[in-house]
């Protein structure tokens, strides 16, 4: 009885989890000399069982400021009723890992309206060609990624590389230019801070995709040449 007892409870602590159902990425660069970016994913969920702690796969490299669980169960003049949990997180090197605890327990019932987990964090630009993360082109000015073979997690937190709807925003200096397998979207004014930025905004439409799969290359920012006639 006892031993039927503990593979019950050993099945159930399998099955407690979250299911990444929608990614929504952002990437912030200046291309200025600190060589640096900013990035936050929001991971949109489903949860098995009850959930308070849970392990972000994000490479060493990445310094994670801040993960916070936004839950709605509600709904108040046609949006959720949504309250903000904080998190402790504690970075696993060895594996690459954060480990985070929440306040409280996420169940089904705490997210029947909406539940995501935010990530808030930033990364060195990488030197030319070094395949991993974010990192420059052999042109030297050029940004370039290559999320395949494990190397998402040098780019993105993420819980498990499976498909899901995808969004990416990347915001950086006027006249930068986006390639990606994503489809286009808008383009606009960046309504934070410095204003100068834009936002370029892409996402996959009806389809999913896994984060490995997403090719990005970000051109840096050219004068606009004149010609005279």
């Amino acid at each position: 009885m006892l031993l039927l007892i503990l593979l019950l409870s050993l099945i159930s602590q399998v099955e407690c989890g979250f299911i990444p159902k929608k990614y929504e990425l952002s990437l912030t660069t200046l291309f200025d000399r600190n060589d640096e970016f900013n990035g936050e994913a929001t991971i949109h969920v489903g949860v098995t069982g009850s959930v308070k702690e849970f392990d972000l796969k994000v490479s060493k490299d990445l310094n994670v400021q801040k993960v916070t669980f936004t839950q709605g169960n509600t709904v108040q003049r046609g949006r959720a009723n949504s309250i903000i949990q904080p998190t402790q997180i504690k970075m696993n090197e060895k594996e690459n890992k954060v480990h985070a605890t929440l306040l409280s327990a996420i169940t089904p019932e705490s997210i029947k309206e909406e539940g995501f987990i935010t990530v808030e964090y930033k990364g060195k630009i990488g030197k030319k060609d070094a395949k991993k993360g974010l990192y420059f082109s052999s042109n030297n000015a050029d940004l370039e990624t290559d999320l395949k073979n494990g190397n998402a997690i040098y780019l993105f937190p993420i819980l498990e590389d499976v498909a899901a709807p995808l969004t990416l925003s990347v915001i950086a200096p006027y006249r930068t230019g986006v390639e990606t397998n994503l489809k286009d979207g808008e383009h606009k004014s960046f309504a934070g801070s410095p204003s100068s930025l834009f936002s370029n905004n892409f996402n996959s439409g009806n389809e999913k995709m896994k984060i490995s799969d997403l090719k990005l290359k970000i051109n840096a920012p050219r004068a606009l040449i004149l010609q005279s006639s």
